[in-house]
């Protein structure tokens, strides 16, 4: 057994504790194969699916190449094969560049001095999931919109919270404040954002491009209930009845209802979207506790 090394630390107390490399270690490889249960089987083989779609992508891109250069007797155009292809990333790049400094000037940035209560839930969940830097996360008002979403611009992770959602999730407690911080938080653990834009071409064939996103929404919300110390359910509430009706809500009658109205219509809206049903969000949360209890 090799030497154990110490390193110390300063607790919320400002005690100095020491704690083990190799029990930190330890740790994080427990966290990783605890998280890897965690992971939707759709997420992986779909992931694995549209690898090979992009794969094919690219073959049949080398190919009409190949054949335009050998038919009309020209040089091969490499140059314009690899543009084609990348054109997803630049068209992207220019977007989320606009976007991002768009956001810079007309949102609120979270930091020890702004919203100090999300900046600790952000660092301490980063630690957890054995993030190498906690992402910018910024709040903004959105036209009332109530969404939440992680992005990716050059090499860094940028969370945006909408004030809408914030308010409904402080209005529910911080067990919300926590769930919805972890959900975006597991994107950027997954690097579900850099997946995404590798893998443009394999993502934008219907059905199985939101089939992929539902799959990575479920298995954010799965981290985020392992992350959450209790009811994860209350980060899914706020997004079911508005500001104001939401508390009102029976869950188990609200479940009822909707297995009542399942059918082929409900079906066909949801294979269209990119997110699960609120309601299959809700029942795949309470599946998800039950196998975290057993971890």
């Amino acid at each position: 057994m090799g030497e154990e090394h110490w390193s110390p630390t300063i607790d919320k107390h400002g005690k100095k504790h020491k704690i083990s490399y190799l029990n930190k270690r330890d740790g994080i490889e427990k966290l990783n194969k605890n998280i890897d249960k965690l992971v939707t089987t759709n997420e992986k083989v779909l992931f694995f699916v549209i690898c090979c779609l992009f794969l094919v992508t690219l073959l049949l891109q080398v190919l009409l190449t190949a054949y335009y250069a050998i038919t009309f007797k020209v040089d091969p155009t490499p140059v314009l094969s690899i543009t084609i292809l990348l054109w997803p990333l630049v068209i992207g790049l220019i977007s989320n560049g606009i976007f991002i400094g768009y956001l810079g000037q007309n949102s609120v940035r979270v930091s020890r001095a702004q919203f100090a209560d999300i900046y600790e839930i952000a660092q301490d969940y980063s630690k957890k999931l054995d993030l190498k830097k906690t992402p910018k996360v910024y709040i903004m008002q959105y036209g009332g919109v109530l969404n939440a979403f992680a992005t990716r611009f050059l090499f860094g992770d940028i969370i945006v919270i909408f004030s809408d959602i914030l308010e409904l999730a402080y209005a529910q407690g911080e067990d919300a404040v926590r769930f919805i911080i972890a959900h975006e938080l597991a994107h950027v653990k997954r690097k579900h954002m850099s997946k995404r834009l590798i893998l443009f071409w394999g993502l934008i064939i219907p059905v199985i491009g939101s089939a992929y996103s539902r799959a990575c929404e479920t298995t954010c919300d799965n981290i985020a209930a392992y992350l959450s110390d209790k009811n994860p359910v209350n980060g899914l509430l706020v997004l079911l009845a508005g500001k104001k009706l939401y508390s009102k809500v029976k869950i188990d009658t609200f479940l009822q209802e909707a297995e009542k109205e399942e059918g082929f219509w409900s079906w066909l809206s949801e294979i269209r979207s990119s997110h699960p049903n609120l309601s299959t969000r809700i029942r795949n949360v309470s599946k998800a506790k039950k196998i975290i209890s057993g971890m």
